[in-house]
Order: structure tokens, then sequence, then C-alpha cells
């Protein structure tokens, strides 16, 4: 064999060395649950909040004079004008806005009392009335920036200005360089060396998630979240701005990075409003916004996923919308009433506040999986259907931390001058079980099984092929 059939021989030794075609080695085999064991073991996880009360005290609305309460959806409009965001605004059309804002404020959105009541709101009002009178021009961008700068106070998932959140949400970052597993030992990377400290991070359970290696295994990789602005512009990848060090029992070290963050968003076929599809045989259904114009579509999906062993209802750019067409979609899936783990309240005015609940959830039976597919796009009424899945038996969330925007709702309101679009919680608020993690405004909803929502319907096909 001549010189250079050698060298592109051994090239092509080393390129299958380093294709990305990693061993699964014998202990992430043997630590891998059977489908019953982990189904258990998340139900478990799920029933732990059946029956918990919630107390919406804190969220009561309470107005200078009860007339007011009349006032309470008076703002609410479904117009939405074309906004110029160039267009030059006088110094008392400004002002006129940040009125207007600031009374729609006290008469409609829900969250008034909760944020601080007159206090907080009055000070955020004449800051942004000074930082007004200081500028030598405006254009409605300039009253944007200036109104949503001011109003970071406002920790509303729904809340909004012209799609730019003043409050930051969390996104999060997987570190996925090296595999782990749960042992009796503890966490051990794939060749069996066990973790006994990670730098700034002493809650190990806390840091590592379930997760799913790319070969289809159930796997343990450290995840952290992070504050992040979304400012209605387009979403580059985001890179983590921590390393963690991984210290071993043998006195070895690994520094692991974050992958890249990008957020995940997939469009429907054109034409289309719903798409029910299969991957390696499992039927997905993937719907964008819970619409009751086409809930015949949504309806006649459930019905047939009901009768499969395993199916996904693909929630990853599903926005929101309408509760009731997810009540139906798990009513007709399950062939029975499924109730939420969590309630919504009427908190305007105080005097129509639900009594909170303090009987136990009943929990609906399920003999068949259903996989939730989450993403940062979860929204809203997507994220009610979490909810809804912890009371039916074998629902598992893959994917990642949802949008954060559940407790509240959404009511539109248009300055007048500027035409700003202005999106924010009125009249009730859905509040989880006192005392429960499983969800937090602007973090959103935990998954069960955290991989990045891009890779989550692959990959939850491949773990239900592997397990026994």
């Amino acid at each position: 064999m001549n010189s250079k059939l050698v060298s592109l021989f051994c090239c092509l030794i080393m390129l299958v060395s380093f294709s990305g075609c990693t061993k699964v080695t014998q202990l992430v085999k043997d630590n891998q649950p059977t489908k019953a064991d982990l189904l258990a073991e998340i139900n478990e996880e799920h029933r732990r909040w059946e029956g918990g009360s919630s107390d919406p005290t804190p969220y009561l609305r309470h107005y200078d004079d009860p007339a007011d309460a009349q006032k309470s959806t008076d703002y609410l409009t479904d117009t939405y004008s074309e906004y110029d965001a160039a267009k030059e605004l006088s110094l008392e059309e400004a002002e006129e806005d940040v009125n207007y804002l600031f009374d729609a404020f006290y008469y409609d959105f829900a969250f008034y009392d909760y944020f601080g009541g007159h206090t907080v709101f009055d000070q955020a009002k004449a800051e942004i009335l000074q930082e007004l009178q200081a500028k030598d021009s405006l254009t409605c961008k300039d009253l944007q920036e200036i109104l949503v700068k001011h109003l970071t106070f406002i920790k509303d998932g729904h809340f909004n200005i012209n799609q730019n959140f003043p409050a930051e949400k969390d996104i999060p970052f997987f570190f996925r360089q090296v595999t782990f597993v749960k042992t009796d030992s503890g966490y051990q990377d794939s060749k069996g060396k066990t973790v006994v400290s990670v730098d700034g991070h002493p809650d190990l359970d806390a840091l590592f998630k379930r997760s799913i290696s790319k070969e289809g295994y159930l796997v343990y990789y450290p995840v952290l979240l992070k504050k992040a602005k979304f400012d209605g512009a387009e979403w580059d990848k985001h890179v983590c701005d921590e390393q963690l060090t991984v210290h071993y029992a043998d006195g070895s070290t690994d520094v692991l990075t974050a992958d890249t963050w990008s957020q995940y968003y997939k469009d429907l076929p054109k034409g289309q409003n719903t798409n029910l599809r299969q991957t390696d045989g499992i039927p997905v259904f993937q719907f964008n916004h819970f619409d009751p114009s086409f809930l015949e579509e949504t309806n006649a999906a459930a019905a047939q996923m009901s009768n499969a062993e395993i199916s996904m209802l693909d929630l990853r750019s599903n926005v929101g919308g309408y509760e009731e067409v997810a009540h139906q979609w798990f009513n007709r899936y399950s062939h029975q009433r499924v109730f939420d783990t969590g309630v919504r309240y009427s908190v305007l005015p105080a005097s129509l506040v639900a009594s909170p609940s303090t009987s136990k959830t009943p929990r609906a039976s399920n003999d068949n999986i259903l996989i939730l597919l989450s993403g940062k796009c979860s929204a809203s009424c997507a994220e009610i259907t979490l909810d809804l899945s912890y009371n039916l038996d074998n629902s598992l969330i893959i994917g990642e931390n949802t949008n954060g925007s559940m407790i509240s709702n959404s009511g539109h309101i248009e300055l007048p001058n500027s035409k700003c679009s202005v999106d924010m919680t009125f009249s009730t608020v859905y509040l989880t079980p006192d005392g429960s993690d499983y969800f937090e405004e602007l973090r959103g909803f935990f998954p069960d099984i955290w991989v990045p929502a891009k890779e989550a319907e692959t990959l939850a096909a491949k773990l239900m092929e592997n397990l026994k």
C-alpha cells in the first residue's frame, strides 16, 4: 500500500472516530429506567400538588372609590392602528399618552395593587414625565423606549409595549459536553467518575436535570437559567456567561461550556391551522394558537391520538388563546374531564373573587403516554395546557422551560397619539397552589425532561424507542 493510500486510510479512521458516533457506555445502559418506572416517578412528581389551594388576597384590586370598578374595561380595545416608530410627537402628545397609560393601569390592570399601587406607579409616571421634558425632540420609538425603561418592575409575562417586554425572562443553557447518570453513588459521568462538587452550585440536584442524550438514553446534564430581554427584535444565538467546573472523587475536573441558545419557533405549513404528522411512528399534533375557529380540527386530532399508545402534543410554538379549546382537547383525548391544578380568580373588583379551593382535585387516568413538547414560546393557554397535564396520568413534559405568562392574561390598549400597542393583564389571575415550584411567572413551567426545544421531538421519539 503506497503512502498516499495509508494517509487516506488514517484520515478515514480519524473521521469515524470523531464523527460524533459516541459509544454508549454500559453504565449509561445499566441506569436506564423502564417506561413504567419513569412514568411512575413523574406521575408522583405531578401528584405532589393535587388538592393544593391558593390565596388570591395579594392580587385583589382596591379602588380609591368603589365606583371606579365600573371602568375596569373602559380602556380595552380591539383596535390595532398602524404604528410608525419614526413619527414625531410633541411634548404635549407624549404626556397625553403617558397619562392615558397610567389611567389604564389604575382602572384596568389586574396587578396594579400587587405591583405597588399608587406609590410605585406614581413614582414611575413622574420619572417618565421628567425624562420626556428633558428631550429636545421625541419620536414614537423614543416614547416606547422611555416607558419600557421605567416599567421593569411590572413582572407580568403578558405585559409589553409593541412586543417589547420590560421584565426579563429566564432562558435555559444546556451543558452537554459530558454525559452524566444518576446512581446510588450520586451523579457520575458515563465512565463512572463520581461528581463531588461543582464550583458555585452546592445543590447538585438543582443543577443536574433529567435529560436525553443524542443517542436517545435518559441521562442528566447541568442546566442553568439566565435572564434575557425579549424586546421584539430578531433573536440571535445567546451565549452563557458562565462555565462550570466539575470536581470528581478521583481528584480530576472537567470545565464545561454551555451550548448556545436561540429561540425555537416553527411556522405551520402555508394555509394550515394545524398539523398532524408522525415521527418514528408516533403521531405528533402541532397547533400554534388555541383558536376556537378550528376547534373541529383540534378535537379530531385529540380523538385520533387517544387511540395511540404514545403520542405527542407539540406546544413549542403555541403562544396561547382560549382556555376552552385546551379543556376540550384534553376531554376528547382522555374521554373524561381533566381538571386544572391551578385556579382562575376574578380580582376586579375584590368582591368577585372566587373562594380558594380546598377539595382534592380529581385525577384523570390514562393508560397511554402523552408527551407534551415545550419551549420558551409556549405561552399563556399553552402553559395552562401543561397545568392540565399535571392531572392526567402518564403525561411527560419534554423540552425547555416555558414563556412564563400563565397567571396573567392579555388585554389590549392603544395609546392615542403614538399608537403604541400595550398588552396587560386585566380582570383575572390564574394561580397555582401556594408553595408550588413547578411554575413561576416569567420563568415558566419546568419540563419533566430537559432538552433543547429544537431537538425535543426527535429525542423524545428516540427515548420511547430505547426504554423497555
